[in-house]
């Protein structure tokens, strides 16, 4: 036997050599394969849905909630949100005085800019010192007057001193105003427009790469040095797009966001086994704004017979096929925290409408109903209910910019437009809210009353009283609450959360910028 695994042996090494290959030999518990080398990881570009929504810095980008998303992924700010509610930012922690007027905020250490510079105290106390001198020309941050005074305490300590108390400051002010870089803005007297790239230098999780207007295009890359980790996503793309269902069945984009009347799209997107979809709470309202200073409109009585001849429910079923709810009279969206279910209903009633206009003595009465081209439908309807009992209506369309102005102006009978934030007590003040030219003394009292209870039973009780009044008064005529997706493609990112309340002081939307930081 042992001849012939030695005749076997020198056969096999025979074969070898003849094989142009020399065999090594090692005892079997000692032999070792060579590890396959790990896959070097690629760069993750995320393509998203999009239009132009101004140039993103804290001061030019248009101030409505597309617009303050695209700005927070280069800015910070000292709290921020997650899919629980308020979490640290910029602030670690936070102190408030017993009477609320007193805030004290520790900043997290090793902060840094774009630009490598150091994130400091001093740039939080500029920042409310520098936005609260411009105010009255970007009123997005109005919030900053309640701000008395500041004092810098450290490199990483703040104090913030308020007038008065103010109930929603976490969210309202130290959620929502972005810090920004003295070394940059002391010498910028008009922040709105300075457009240089220094104007985009931030301490948030992107950088901005390219901007182009008339494109619609936004293309941010990852801050390898954000203080809260990397981004998951390297590359983030905003592109315009012509159909965003098509858009992402055909891989263009790797999301799409859809609202109220989309819902057909939706659920054609849902059946793809390789989309996934969640489903989002109604934080905007879509609503007729009564011009309140211009007769008939400043009657009460008027717009009650207006809410009478105006079948909403009709509207929500033609137009959106279920993908929206009639709206809350008082604003507040349902299911949250501050929502009065207790309201006046207003049921369709033509014939109520049409009586109750008699008695106003107003006939042969012509307006202009003014709306963004995508409402033309309900627009249409609205104008058909009306011209059911006896008003003549003549639907103009127009860009949401020019909407904007024409409501700032008082030059409008009728407006049938649409803001988030509905979650957000503080969205009930003008010019939070467009009630243009609205003025009840009593309302006045309750919002102030409420903005400064730290109690938070006793201001739902003041909020409700608020919701009670518009419903009452009508300045504006709520239609609906959209229900709002996103669709998308879990391979690339399955990270999408609606935040409660809304991004900031209430943007309803999947885009908070957690949503890119981790998988």
């Amino acid at each position: 036997m042992r001849r012939l695994a030695t005749f076997l042996l020198l056969t096999s090494m025979l074969a070898s050599l003849v094989a142009g290959c020399v065999p090594v030999l090692t005892p079997a518990a000692t032999q070792v394969s060579t590890p396959t080398p790990a896959p070097t990881p690629t760069a993750m570009t995320l393509t998203l849905p999009g239009k132009d929504w101004g140039y993103p810095s804290p001061f030019a980008f248009y101030p409505r909630g597309p617009g303050y998303i695209r700005m927070s992924l280069l800015f910070d700010t000292l709290t921020w949100k997650d899919k629980n509610g308020i979490i640290p930012w910029l602030a670690d922690s936070w102190e408030v005085s017993e009477d609320g007027t007193q805030w004290t905020f520790k900043l997290h250490p090793g902060v840094k800019w774009h630009d490598g510079q150091p994130l400091t105290a001093e740039d939080v106390a500029f920042t409310f010192d520098y936005i609260k001198e411009r105010v009255a020309a970007f009123k997005w941050f109005t919030t900053v007057k309640k701000i008395n005074k500041i004092e810098v305490v450290d490199d990483h300590t703040i104090v913030l001193y308020l007038e008065e108390p103010m109930a929603g400051f976490l969210i309202d002010v130290a959620g929502v105003v972005p810090i920004i870089p003295k070394h940059i803005w002391e010498g910028v007297e008009d922040p709105a427009k300075f457009t240089d790239k220094e104007a985009v230098i931030g301490s948030g999780p992107f950088k901005l790469v390219e901007y182009n207007k008339e494109e619609g295009r936004y293309i941010y890359e990852a801050n390898p040095d954000y203080f809260k980790g990397k981004p998951a996503v390297d590359r983030l793309v905003f592109i315009k797009v012509k159909d965003e269902a098509m858009a992402l069945k055909t891989g263009t984009v790797d999301a799409g966001f859809f609202w109220g009347k989309d819902i057909d799209a939706v659920k054609e997107l849902e059946a793809d086994p390789n989309l996934e979809a969640i489903e989002g709470p109604s934080f905007w309202v879509l609503q007729i704004i009564f011009n309140t200073e211009k007769p008939p409109f400043d009657k009460v009585e008027f717009r009650r017979a207006i809410a009478h001849a105006i079948d909403r429910s009709k509207i929500v079923e033609q137009v959106t096929h279920g993908g929206a709810i009639v709206a809350n009279l008082g604003i507040i969206s349902p299911g949250t925290d501050w929502y009065n279910p207790n309201l006046p209903a207003y049921e369709y009633d033509p014939s109520k409408a049409k009586e109750m206009l008699d008695e106003l003595g107003v006939e042969d009465l012509s307006l202009t109903l003014l709306t963004a081209g995508k409402f033309a439908r309900e627009a249409e309807l609205i104008k058909a209910d009306l011209e059911q009992i006896g008003i003549k209506v003549e639907v103009k369309s127009a860009d949401w910019g020019t909407i904007d102005g024409l409501l700032k102006e008082g030059n409008f009978d009728l407006v049938l437009s649409g803001h988030g934030g509905i979650a957000n007590p503080s969205i009930l003040r003008s010019p939070a809210w467009p009630a243009t030219g609205y003025k009840n003394d009593e309302y006045d009292r309750l919002f102030e009353e409420q903005s400064r209870t730290m109690d938070e039973e006793k201001r739902r009780t003041l909020v409700w009283q608020l919701q009670q009044i518009i419903a009452e008064e009508l300045p504006v005529l709520t239609m609906y609450h959209p229900k709002i997706w996103c669709v998308y493609n879990p391979s690339k990112l399955d990270t999408w959360f609606y935040t409660p309340g809304g991004v900031g002081s209430g943007i309803p939307t999947e885009q908070n910028k957690l949503v890119f930081l981790r998988r």
